[in-house]
């Protein structure tokens, strides 16, 4: 059964982000937390809001090179951060290379998990996860109706099979995580809290995603269907307070009182695509480096060098932002596999360069 107590090194890593949340007053400023990585992009369903475009084989065979996951895992345990998130498309597609990468990431120094569709997480699969040292397992959920279910899916059984996932990820001492879309279009809806109340009568954790206009979605048109207003983004507080068991990343999951925010986790969660590619988080397709071309320090200090990414920002910017969103999120075609190149987006006035605004950036970041 995993235990974080078990990875001391892991320890060392959290205690050291608790104490910089604490001093910075609780906001996470410049502190990297972690790594999404997508290294295959394959996928069994289709699912209408897909951001990473796999419903219809975007770069599907494309795989990051196995030693070069091991080398952003050693870069990234240099740089303090503790946590891997494993994405896709759906990685358990292909899950004797999944096991690779668990083995050259080195678990031990992290807090591993993996975002999954369920689909193919049985009981046998989720006990080799849990002997393979993860320690979280995230299943999206789009409804507690199957077939609602089923349908953005776009694949029958994908309900039953995503409730079972989460069952099995539990019996065997894997944290489960019951993930949660919520946009304009279901903020107040009753399938939301049925989910919620769900997710906390079974002792899961509930992680809300609020929705964002990229890649499946990215239609400017649609953007009021999507994008939560304020009084969905007072929703999301309620639900917070009512369910002790839910987290959004840009909350501070160290206040007992339900009320803290860490800020927008952009660059804090550099996003890696299977060509190599470094995102300033998986929703912003904004491109600040590549892997096979600069190390992870590099990528991380020039995207802190951006204003936007350097300020605090108690708002998601992917998805709760609407002036970021229009200006930098809106490029015809924009994609994880086709994203904005930073350098020509971005104006000197949006970078870190009074003396003072430097000093404050490298002071925060050691």
């Amino acid at each position: 059964m995993p235990s974080l107590m078990d990875k001391p090194r892991l320890m060392e890593k959290l205690k050291n982000f608790h104490d910089y949340v604490r001093k910075n007053n609780g906001q996470i400023g410049t502190k990297q937390r972690g790594i999404d990585l997508n290294y295959n992009n394959a996928c069994n369903l289709k699912c209408k809001y897909c951001f990473t475009k796999s419903p219809i084989g975007d770069h599907a065979k494309e795989t990051l090179d196995i030693d070069m996951i091991a080398s952003i895992a050693d870069q990234a345990d240099e740089l303090d951060i503790f946590e891997f998130d494993l994405q896709g498309g759906e990685l358990l597609l292909r899950p004797e290379l999944l096991f690779q990468v668990l083995e050259a990431i080195q678990p031990e120094r992290f807090y591993l998990y993996l975002t999954t569709n369920g689909y193919f997480l049985d009981k046998e699969m989720a006990k080799r996860l849990a002997d393979a040292k993860v320690g979280r397992v995230s299943v999206s959920i789009d409804s507690f109706d199957e077939k609602t279910h089923d349908e953005i899916r776009g694949r029958k059984d994908s309900w039953r099979r995503a409730m079972e996932a989460l069952k099995n990820v539990q019996e065997v001492g894997i944290d489960p995580y019951l993930n949660i879309t919520v946009g304009h279009y279901n903020a107040f809806s009753e399938d939301i809290e049925i989910l919620c109340q769900y997710s906390d009568n079974n002792n899961y954790t509930t992680l809300l995603n609020v929705a964002v206009p990229s890649g499946m979605w990215l239609k400017l048109d649609k953007m009021k269907e999507v994008i939560v207003d304020e009084k969905d983004k007072e929703r999301l507080i309620e639900l917070r307070k009512k369910h002790k068991n839910i987290l959004r990343n840009i909350w501070n999951p160290f206040d007992k009182n339900y009320e803290g925010v860490l800020g927008c986790n952009t660059v804090n969660r550099m996003y890696i695509t299977p060509i190599g590619d470094v995102l300033v988080c998986p929703y912003v397709h904004i491109k600040i480096g590549n892997v096979y071309e600069q190390s992870l320090k590099e990528i991380r200090d020039y995207g802190f060098r951006i204003k936007h990414f350097n300020e605090h920002s108690s708002l998601c910017l992917a998805g709760e932002k609407t002036e970021f969103i229009q200006k930098y999120m809106s490029f015809d075609g924009q994609s994880i596999f086709n994203p904005t190149i930073a350098q020509e987006i971005f104006t000197e006035e949006d970078y870190v360069n009074s003396k003072h605004d430097t000093a404050l950036a490298n002071s925060v970041q050691a």
